[in-house]
C-alpha cells in the first residue's frame, strides 16, 4: 500500500509541472508577441510622421501652385512610406490648403495589422500623422558687389603692365569654327572664327558694329598701352596675329610668353567653339561698341536678375543695393520685380574698392525702410568676389553706417583691419535686428573665413559656418558658372518652413 501511494504522488507532480510549463510558455509567447506588435506600432508611427513631414516640406517648394504642391507631396509620400503602404490597410493620404500664408496641410493614416494581439481582440493598430508647412513671406535685400575686381579681378594680366586680357561682351563672343591641333611654340598656323569681334580697339575709326575690325585699318595692328599688338588668348595659350586673310580668318604665331608671370603656356590642342580672349581697356557697359564688360560682371548681373524670378510678387518683396568704395540704395522693398530687374540691368560701371560694411549696412537699411512688414522673414543676400578693403570713417562707428552716405570714405590693402572689423560689426548689427544673412563668395579671391563669419552674424567662433555645422548660410561659387545654383539654393532655403 505504501509503495502505491508514493507512485500516485509522483505522477501527480509531473502533471502539475507540465501545466505550469504550458502556462508559462503561453505567457512568454504573449510577451514576445506583444513586443513584436508594439515594435511594429512604434516603427509605423515614426515612418508615417517622417513621411508626412518630408511631403509637407517638398510640397511647400511648389507653392503657390496647389496642383504642383499636391503632386510633389504625393511623390514624397510614396518614396518615404514603404512600410505603411506594404503593411497597412485603409491607408489614407490627403493634402489641403487652408487659407493664409502660402500654407498647406498634409494628413495621413493607416491601420497596421497585429500578429499576436489579434488573438486577444486587438486585430490592428491605428496610426496617423499630420504636418503643416508654409512657404514663408519674405522681405529680401539683394546686395551686389560692383567693385573693380568684378571686372578685372577674374582675368589675367599677360604683359608686365597695361590692360587685362578677357572675353569681352557675351553677345560678341568670338569662337573657333575649326579645332586647332597641338603644335610647336613659335609656329604659324591659320585659324578661323565665327566673328570679326576679336580685338577691342580704343580707336573709333577701327570699330565696326561690334568692336575692332576694319578692312582698311587692321585691328590687329592696334597696340594697347603697355601691351603687344595683336595678342589673343585661346584657353591658356597666347597667340600673335601676324596677318588677316579676311574678317574671320587669320594667320597667328603660337606659344607666346606671358610677360607678367614670366611663363610660356604650352601649345596644346583647342576644340571647336572655344572662345577667344583679347585686350580690354575698360569694363563699362555705357559704351558697348568699344568696351567690355568682362564676362564675370555681365553673368553675375544676369544671375542676379534670374534670382529675382525665384520669388513670388504676390507674397514677397525685394530691394536692391550695390556697393564698391561706397554703396547705392537702388530700390527699396517692392513687389514689382520687373523694376528690380531693370535696376540690375542699369548697373553699368564696376569700379572702385570693396566696402563690405557699407554694403551690409545699406542692405539692412532697405529691410528697415519703406515697405517693411511685421510678418515677413527678413533676409539679406550678399554677393562679393573679394576681401573688404574700404570703410566709412577712420575707425568704426555705427553712426557712419546709418545712411547710404559714407562719411570720410577710406580704404587700404585687401583685408585691412579697419574694413574687416567694420564688416563684422555691421553683420552683427543686422543679425541683432532679426535679419538672416546669406553670403555668396564668387571666384578664387573671395574670402571664405570673412563670408562665413558674416553669414553667422559677425561674432567670432559663433555659428554653423564657422563650426562646419549644418545650417551654414555661406555659398561658394568658384566661377560665374556656379552662381545660378547658389542663388537657387538660397531661394529654396529661404522659402520653406515646417510650421507643425
Amino acid at each position: 500500500m505504501l509503495r502505491r501511494c508514493f507512485r500516485t504522488i509522483h505522477f501527480r507532480s509531473q502533471g502539475q509541472a507540465l501545466v505550469l510549463f504550458a502556462a508559462g510558455l503561453i505567457g512568454f509567447l504573449g510577451v514576445v508577441g506583444m513586443s513584436v506588435d508594439v515594435g511594429r506600432l512604434m516603427w509605423a508611427r515614426t515612418q508615417i510622421q517622417a513621411a508626412v513631414d518630408a511631403s509637407a516640406l517638398a510640397a511647400a517648394q511648389s507653392m503657390p501652385s496647389t496642383s504642383g504642391a499636391t503632386s510633389k507631396a504625393n511623390e514624397y509620400w510614396v518614396d518615404n512610406s514603404s512600410f505603411i503602404q506594404n503593411a497597412g490597410t485603409n491607408v489614407q493620404f490627403d493634402v489641403t490648403f487652408p487659407p493664409g500664408n502660402k500654407a498647406l496641410k498634409v494628413v495621413a493614416s493607416a491601420d497596421i495589422p497585429t500578429f499576436f494581439l489579434k488573438f486577444v481582440g486587438l486585430p490592428t493598430w491605428h496610426v496617423g500623422a499630420s504636418g503643416d508647412a508654409a512657404s514663408q513671406v519674405l522681405d529680401v535685400s539683394l546686395v551686389l558687389d560692383i567693385s573693380g575686381s568684378m571686372c578685372w579681378g577674374s582675368y589675367p594680366r599677360v604683359d608686365a603692365t597695361g590692360p587685362m586680357i578677357g572675353p569681352g561682351r557675351i553677345v560678341d563672343a568670338v569662337k573657333l569654327t575649326a579645332a586647332i591641333p597641338a603644335g610647336a611654340a613659335g609656329s604659324s598656323i591659320t585659324i578661323t572664327v565665327n566673328s570679326t569681334a576679336i580685338y577691342n580697339s580704343a580707336i573709333a575709326a577701327q570699330n565696326n558694329s561690334k568692336f575692332g575690325y576694319n578692312t582698311t585699318t587692321p585691328y590687329w595692328n592696334y597696340t594697347p598701352s603697355n601691351g603687344r599688338k595683336g595678342l589673343i588668348q585661346i584657353d591658356s595659350e597666347l597667340f600673335l596675329i601676324t596677318s588677316i586673310t579676311n574678317g574671320t580668318q587669320m594667320v597667328v604665331k603660337r606659344g607666346q610668353q606671358n610677360l607678367f608671370l614670366n611663363t610660356t603656356p604650352p601649345s596644346v590642342a583647342h576644340s571647336i567653339n572655344t572662345q577667344f580672349w583679347s585686350y580690354h581697356s575698360t569694363c563699362l557697359l555705357s559704351a558697348p561698341a568699344t568696351t567690355g564688360p568682362y564676362d564675370v560682371f555681365a553673368t553675375a548681373m544676369a544671375n542676379a536678375q534670374f534670382f529675382v524670378t525665384l520669388f513670388n510678387p504676390g507674397y514677397d518683396k525685394i530691394g536692391l543695393t550695390s556697393f564698391s568704395s561706397t554703396s547705392t540704395l537702388r530700390r527699396g522693398l517692392t513687389s514689382t520685380f520687373s523694376t528690380v530687374q531693370g535696376d540690375i540691368a542699369a548697373i553699368n560701371n564696376p569700379d572702385g574698392g570693396t566696402n563690405t560694411a557699407s554694403g551690409i549696412a545699406v542692405g539692412r537699411q532697405v529691410l528697415d525702410g519703406a515697405g517693411k512688414r511685421a510678418n515677413a522673414v527678413r533676409v539679406l543676400i550678399f554677393l562679393t568676389d573679394g576681401l573688404a578693403n574700404s570703410y566709412c570713417g577712420s575707425t568704426y562707428s555705427a553712426a557712419n553706417y546709418n545712411t547710404a552716405a559714407c562719411p570720410s570714405a577710406g580704404g587700404g590693402a585687401d583685408g585691412n583691419a579697419t574694413a574687416t572689423l567694420a564688416a563684422y560689426k555691421e553683420a552683427e548689427r543686422a543679425s541683432n535686428g532679426q535679419i538672416l544673412i546669406y553670403t555668396i563668395g564668387l571666384g578664387a579671391y573671395a574670402s571664405d573665413s570673412l563670408l562665413k563669419r558674416i553669414a553667422d552674424g559677425g561674432v567670432a567662433g559663433v555659428g554653423p559656418c564657422q563650426n562646419n555645422q549644418a545650417g551654414c548660410r555661406y555659398f561658394k561659387a568658384p566661377s560665374v558658372a556656379n552662381l545660378g545654383s547658389a542663388f537657387a539654393s538660397i531661394a529654396a532655403q529661404t522659402h520653406i518652413a515646417l510650421t507643425n
